[in-house]
């Protein structure tokens, strides 16, 4: 029996995101960070296959690093990079997020979409102040509510894999109690799960099916993977992705 993952890699590893973003939605969270110095040292954590790591590149043309455990999701950036020209400004780290080893005060800019929550949120905004410069700045996406009241298949669906999901006041919160003052924060659009993420998804399931046959246990990883774009079709209102823009309190 393989491992799981193993599926869920084939899947996600032809996929040309790991999340839900956009590059519009990257730029508009890179237009509200102050204060970069011209070519600033960006961290982008968990950066996945690296769509938003070569937007960050044509913005900031500063240096930087991105980080992920995962090397095929490393080896298609390094490629896309070079194809687009960009490889000067992007150096890839195959590192956990759990076990950062950069020296304090390393960066002047933090950045992770949808992947913070893998050092939970609260914890990960701790973890990364230290490493920020003075006057330093941290962009990241977080899974949110968007209605106090969502119904109880989505509700139990999404706190099953994340316990800590809540409202964006809540977080909020967190950012100021972690030493941070909030600079903005806006809701990514639907089309940033539809167009950008489910739709690929989608397709690539029907491909795998098609290779593998009923019973085998990559459908039961496909299966989930296909549940999650149903209910996010179904409830797409009451849960979504908050960009928030922060900057380290002096």
């Amino acid at each position: 029996m393989a491992d799981p993952m193993a599926y869920f890699f084939e899947l996600y590893d032809a996929l040309p995101r790991g999340g839900p973003g956009d590059n519009a939605s990257t730029r508009k969270a890179f237009k509200l960070v102050k204060e970069l110095p011209e070519k600033p040292r960006i961290l982008d954590l968990g950066c996945g296959p690296g769509m938003q790591t070569l937007e960050l590149a044509r913005l900031s043309k500063g240096k930087i690093i991105a980080l992920d455990n995962h090397q095929p999701f490393l080896d298609k950036l390094n490629h896309d990079a070079r194809r687009l020209g960009l490889s000067a400004y992007i150096e890839t780290l195959n590192q956990d997020m759990n076990q950062l080893s950069f020296p304090p005060e390393s960066f002047d800019l933090l950045w992770s979409e949808g992947a913070l929550y893998f050092m939970g949120f609260e914890n990960g905004l701790k973890k990364c102040r230290g490493l920020l410069k003075k006057n330093g700045s941290m962009a990241v996406t977080e899974l949110v509510w968007l209605r106090p009241d969502p119904p109880g298949e989505i509700k139990q669906a999404h706190l099953s894999e994340y316990p800590a999901l809540t409202g964006i006041e809540n977080n909020m919160a967190m950012i100021k109690k972690a030493g941070y003052r909030l600079i903005g924060h806006f809701t990514l659009p639907d089309s940033s799960w539809t167009k950008k993420y489910y739709e690929p998804m989608g397709e690539k399931i029907k491909e795998l099916e098609k290779k593998y046959p009923p019973g085998h246990e990559a459908r039961t990883v496909f299966s989930g993977c296909q549940r999650e774009i149903d209910l996010f079709r179904k409830y797409s209102r009451y849960f979504g992705y908050e960009f928030f823009v922060m900057k380290a309190a002096s």
